[in-house]
């Protein structure tokens, strides 16, 4: 027997179908609209942030996975991503997720032969010029008989995941703002820094994680889809950013959400060992050099540490384990406002780069952007080039300082 609220949703849904009212979709809660939204979409892009946690990459590949099992076209991408950088053993399908967003519209060139057929056609690309070449069978063409016109975009839909402004997306946001503003976005989020900034906004601060979020809309619609896949993927985000539930932030809620998913099929022996107990040596001894290096700046609650290359050669691990890092100063000092791993860049000897993590109300992207700073409102990186690890210190920190009143 199907619940009233189910009825009630399938009783609107069947109406904004048949009168096809925008009025009536703004009077349908969030998640109704997103319904709304997703089952009408031919062709669905689903992005996350620029450095990207476990849980926006959890988010991500629960939701692809959700998206193609009802049928619908999915392309899941996170600028700048790499597997083996970002995902745990456990979350084999993040193989779906690509590192840039691609072409988004075709271009349509054409040439009325209605009076002057064609004989010949032929293109050639030179210098990265793309060169057509019309041979006519009689006559020739003027200006007028040749148009050109943007195709339709390949996607009518974004979801963005544990993304709370568009900058966040990186040069997806910068190279395609176009495409973002004329499309029409689900923004789903659990922060409190999220700007609300998608047409359709399902942010819940409630929620320990975009993920809990997520499994809120999709267990309300159709959680009959829902496999050990995208449980799997939807219990590893909480339990990332909850550290196995041992959070303040943790809620019967939330507790209730992971019994679901642990009886949907979601594999959380994995989760643990994928999450937790599969730190690598090299990657404990650069702990360690990071750990013992440690710097706190008084009345300003900024933890802070410096990492060199010889740092990343001894230990053998890379910068890739430097958000763990993070994490583990995060959570073994709750008290620090912003933390901070500077480290000269692998690819480049001049480098110097830093991760800047910070804590609501502030915004690490907007901290750190005299810098050149690229992220979110948790999580920026900065990169300083010809200059020094100790003179990048020193600037950086300076400009964290100022930017927190003692």
């Amino acid at each position: 027997m199907k619940s009233i609220e189910s009825v009630s949703n399938t009783i609107t849904n069947r109406l904004y179908r048949l009168t096809d009212s925008p009025t009536l979709l703004m009077a349908l809660t969030p998640q109704q609209q997103a319904q709304e939204m997703i089952s009408r979409a031919k062709h669905i892009l689903v992005i996350g942030r620029v450095h990207p946690s476990i849980d926006t990459v959890a988010a991500a590949v629960g939701f692809g996975l959700y998206a193609k099992a009802m049928g619908k076209q999915a392309d899941v991408v996170i600028q700048d991503f790499d597997a083996a950088k970002h995902v745990p053993s456990f979350l084999k399908d993040a193989s779906m997720i690509r590192p840039n967003v691609g072409a988004l519209r075709a271009l349509h060139v054409k040439l009325d032969v209605s009076k002057t057929p064609i004989d010949e056609l032929s293109y050639d690309v030179r210098d990265g010029v793309l060169d057509i070449t019309v041979i006519p069978k009689e006559r020739e063409w003027n200006p007028n008989d040749l148009t050109t016109k943007p195709g339709e975009d390949r996607y009518d839909v974004i979801v963005a995941l544990d993304t709370p402004d568009m900058r966040s997306l990186g040069k997806i946001a910068s190279e395609h703002a176009d495409f973002l503003y004329r499309t029409h976005i689900i923004n789903i989020d659990s922060h409190s820094t999220n700007e609300n900034w998608g047409q359709v906004n399902i942010v819940n601060m409630n929620a320990v994680s975009t993920t809990e979020v997520l499994f809120e809309l999709m267990n309300g619609w159709n959680a009959g889809i829902i496999d050990d896949k995208i449980s799997t993927a939807l219990l590893a985000g909480m339990m990332s950013n909850t550290r196995g539930f041992r959070t303040p932030n943790v809620t019967p809620r939330t507790l209730t959400a992971s019994s679901h998913l642990i009886a949907m099929g979601a594999k959380r022996a994995e989760i643990v060992d994928g999450l937790w107990r599969t730190r690598s040596v090299s990657t404990l001894k650069l702990w360690g050099r990071a750990l013992s290096r440690l710097h706190l700046e008084e009345g300003h609650n900024i933890v802070w540490t410096a990492l060199s290359q010889r740092d990343f050669m001894e230990s053998g691990a890379g910068a890739e384990c430097l958000p763990d890092i993070i994490d583990e100063l995060i959570s073994t000092m709750p008290e620090a406002k912003m933390s901070v791993i500077i480290y000269e860049n692998e690819k480049e000897r001049d480098s110097i780069c830093a991760l800047i993590s910070t804590a609501p109300p502030h915004h690490a992207a907007n901290i750190g952007r005299p810098l050149g700073a690229v992220g979110s409102s948790e999580r920026a990186t900065v990169c300083i080039e010809h200059t020094t690890i100790a003179e990048a210190a020193k600037s950086i920190i300076e400009l964290l300082k100022k930017s927190l009143k003692p």
